[in-house]
């Protein structure tokens, strides 16, 4: 059937035509389609890594007396120790743009520590079991931790076959259990975190973390440095912790 013009002689076709032409144009220059490096990349990694633990007990200096009041010692100031730390974590790597990432991961860790004359006079002048307290001392407490680091970072340089990470987060560990090595038994004592006596641990520890990874290939490696934001132990003095890891993953 052919197209009738209206009573004045406008055809609306005519200038629909180039109307719809400059909208197409329009929309190819504004709305250009998704490159595939806008989509995110998501990372899934298993590592195991090694470290070391620096406790740092502020104790308040003063004379301690036993329950009929004879002095028994004199403790106080800071006395940092550095002891052995492993782990293991699971975690998500969601990087956006190819420039910026964050992570999610769930681990377990493990510290240890000593159990020395020092902690020994808090214990007695704390009223705790003598038996139990002597047969502690010169023992290596072991305590096991679940870890739970959320951080975020950036970019700096990539190429097909290495990228560089850097990156800071927040970290929430919880103490769980410990264990002592009593009569040749490898865990011969075990204990919650607040029983240690004379050094009960709190349960929550925060954390703010700092670190760097590298990735070759599906290799990764991660070098991270934790800073404790509250007391380790649930005591009257303070007890600061740094803490050092150094992790090897495998990225899927």
């Amino acid at each position: 059937m052919p197209r009738v013009a209206n009573l004045d002689g406008f055809d609306p076709m005519k200038k629909l035509i180039p109307a719809l032409a400059v909208l197409s144009l329009c929309a190819s220059v504004w709305l250009p389609p998704s490159s595939a490096s806008a989509v995110p990349k998501m990372d899934v990694k298993i590592a195991i890594g090694i470290g070391s633990t620096t406790l740092v007990p502020r104790f308040p200096a003063q004379t301690l007396f036993d329950p009929a009041g004879d002095p028994i010692g004199e403790v106080g100031g800071r006395n940092p120790s550095t002891f052995f730390n492993w782990g293991m974590q699971i975690g998500a790597r969601v990087t956006f743009d190819n420039k910026v990432f964050t992570e999610l991961a769930m681990g377990f860790s493990r510290f240890y520590f000593d159990y020395g004359d020092q902690l020994r006079t808090f214990a007695l002048a704390a009223g705790e079991d003598p038996e139990i307290v002597n047969a502690l001392v010169g023992q290596t407490v072991r305590m096991n931790q679940m870890e739970i680091p959320l951080t975020a970072g950036y970019v700096p340089y990539k190429n097909p076959y290495f990228k560089i990470f850097v990156y800071g987060g927040w970290v929430n560990t919880f103490n769980i259990r410990g264990f002592v090595e009593l009569d040749g038994r490898r865990k011969g004592l075990r204990f919650r975190p607040k029983d240690i006596p004379g050094y009960p641990l709190a349960i929550y520890l925060a954390g703010a973390r700092v670190g760097v990874q590298f990735d070759l290939g599906p290799l990764n490696f991660d070098v991270n440095y934790t800073i404790g934001m509250n007391s380790l132990t649930d005591t009257t003095f303070r007890t600061n912790t740094h803490v050092l890891k150094i992790f090897l993953g495998w990225l899927f």
